[in-house]
């Protein structure tokens, strides 16, 4: 399998010694500004700056890559960035636009035109771009959300950078819900997207799934890919990681279940460090626990292992 060495570095540097993803997600804008809200009533930009400063000096040197926005506290947060960590920058604006003509419709958009060669200029490993995705809507919708896929995937392509997608489905039925997320991961690992790992919803949430290992790579055209947590509590993730772990996932990209309760602390600093470095460093370490049989990035069928990998200059 042939991919550009850039790319087959993000891969590298994103993934711990095993090649598993143990990554931690800190790109969250409107949702943590709600936190911190709620916390003292309003919430200033350098309070959202404050929250990330704390959780990259205390916590990036547990996991194997941080996912951090551009528009929080970019750059200078990265000095408190572990040496060793990578670095993921988020691609898309926080929350999504609907359609005038059908307001279900989520679309979504890049924060800024030139993300791409931004991240690759600035030394980053990897890019990813969050997307809405629904059956349930418009043409439209679908095709402005496959052609801003389409347009990062060939710009990451061209500056050989890697590439990770994050699909949020909405519009489904809980009981529904895996056959939503893996038609989605379907749709988006066609080539043209150009698309090297899948950030999805958990894929099974219950301890008597059916799912073998061998179903999810056919949806995924054998491409890796991780779960998200969506802000649930680490008891009940750790399990959920452990499970999709068994089914082919390489691992997570976790945000809120790991430092949510940081931002109760937002006006004692040194609380907030204090709770990121105990509870937080719990949740990271009982999360890796749970992970452990997570599939390195190069034993998905992609791959088909290292010795198979083939790099292009």
């Amino acid at each position: 399998m042939k991919i550009g060495v850039g790319k087959f570095r993000g891969f590298m540097r994103i993934s711990n010694g095993f090649g598993q993803f143990q990554m931690l997600a800190l790109d969250q804008r409107n949702s943590l500004k709600k936190m911190i809200s709620s916390q003292k009533g309003n919430f200033e930009d350098e309070d959202l700056i404050k929250v990330k400063r704390s959780i990259l000096k205390t916590l990036s040197d547990k996991v194997s890559a941080v996912l951090v926005d551009g528009e929080y506290g970019y750059p200078e947060n990265l000095k408190y960035v572990f040496h060793n960590t990578g670095i993921i920058l988020s691609a898309e604006k926080s929350g999504y636009v609907t359609n005038e003509k059908k307001s279900s419709d989520r679309l979504s958009e890049v924060y800024r035109k030139d993300v791409g060669m931004l991240a690759k200029k600035n030394g980053m490993d990897a890019i990813k771009l969050l997307i809405y995705w629904s059956d349930e809507s418009s043409q439209r919708a679908k095709q402005h959300q496959m052609k801003i896929v389409e347009e990062l995937g060939q710009i990451c392509y061209d500056e050989d950078i890697l590439y990770i997608l994050e699909i949020i489905t909405y519009d489904v039925d809980e009981n529904q819900k895996a056959k939503a997320i893996l038609k989605a991961m379907k749709v988006f690992s066609a080539e043209k997207y150009k698309v090297d790992l899948f950030k999805v919803e958990p894929i099974v949430t219950k301890s008597d799934f059916n799912l073998k290992m061998e179903d999810i790579f056919e949806f995924s055209n054998g491409k890796p890919w991780v779960i998200l947590s969506g802000g649930m509590d680490v008891e009940r993730f750790k399990d959920i990681v452990r499970w999709n772990c068994q089914i082919g996932a390489s691992g997570f990209l976790a945000g809120r279940v790991i430092w949510k309760g940081a931002p109760a602390y937002i006006e004692k600093s040194e609380l907030m460090d204090l709770h990121l470095m105990t509870t937080g460093a719990y949740n990271i370490e009982i999360l890796k626990k749970n992970a452990s049989e997570a599939i390195p990035f190069f034993k998905a069928p992609y791959f088909g292992g290292m010795e198979n990998v083939e790099l292009n200059v």
